[in-house]
């Protein structure tokens, strides 16, 4: 089996020593909330998209560097949500498995049997507009959240917490904003509520403090259902988008 250099572009010289990045990006597909994982073929375990900072780069430019090369997007809604500091968060021999398969020569990747720490972002992205990055060797894919398979290292966990801060602080993050095509109907609005709040919400009261608060303009055109029962499509008011949303 012949696989790609796992490292590149990284060395013990141009990273900054023990700290990495590591992304949560999130879309909604078909009613599902979805999370952008990584394999390579060297592993058994999916990965979250991260890598390591530059000497020369911030965290806010090296993980942009590593979404756009992952997603084909830019300007992507990007936000830091906590450092992962444990000393026990990297398993030790997941890594060495990594050194092993991939044949580094010498001690070229003994660096990577360090201990990081690293910053965890969560991203906002539409499943439409992404183009997967893809090369056999190493395979990114999106996930139903409720569906994850076997994951690297402390991932589960990095996933979980950002969850958490973004059901905390769900008033003001944007999240059908940023996750929702163009046109969309209020159940798919309502769904993602649903999802990052976990509990079902009442579809009028929802669809009542929702329209009381002016973002949406609703289409002169149906959405996609029955003729006879067909369901209303609504658009941002790209001047209101950052409106504080109701609690629910």
């Amino acid at each position: 089996m012949t696989s790609i250099n796992l490292f590149h572009p990284y060395t013990a010289d141009n990273i900054h020593p023990g700290f990495s990045v590591d992304c949560v990006v999130f879309s909604f597909y078909k009613k599902k909330l979805r999370v952008l994982l990584n394999q390579f073929d060297i592993s058994k375990y999916w990965q979250l998209p991260g890598g390591f900072m530059m000497k020369n780069e911030s965290s806010d430019e090296a993980a942009a560097r590593i979404l756009t090369n992952r997603t084909g997007l830019s300007n992507i809604y990007l936000k830091q949500f906590y450092l992962f500091s444990n000393p026990q968060r990297t398993k030790i021999e997941q890594n060495v498995e990594y050194l092993d398969k991939g044949r580094e020569p010498d001690d070229a990747g003994k660096w990577f049997l360090q201990r990081f720490v690293s910053l965890g972002y969560y991203a906002f992205v539409k499943y439409e507009e992404v183009n997967l990055s893809f090369v056999k060797e190493d395979v990114t894919k999106w996930f139903d959240i409720d569906h994850l398979p076997e994951l690297y290292s402390d991932h589960e966990n990095i996933i979980k917490t950002s969850l958490e801060i973004i059901r905390a602080m769900l008033p003001v993050v944007p999240v059908a904003y940023e996750l929702l095509p163009e046109k969309f109907t209020m159940s798919e609005m309502r769904k993602i509520y649903e999802v990052f709040l976990g509990k079902t919400l009442d579809r009028r009261n929802f669809q009542r403090k929702i329209l009381s608060t002016g973002m949406l303009v609703q289409l002169d055109e149906p959405g996609n259902s029955s003729p006879y029962n067909p369901s209303v499509l609504y658009s941002f008011d790209k001047d209101r988008k950052d409106l504080v949303m109701p609690f629910f």
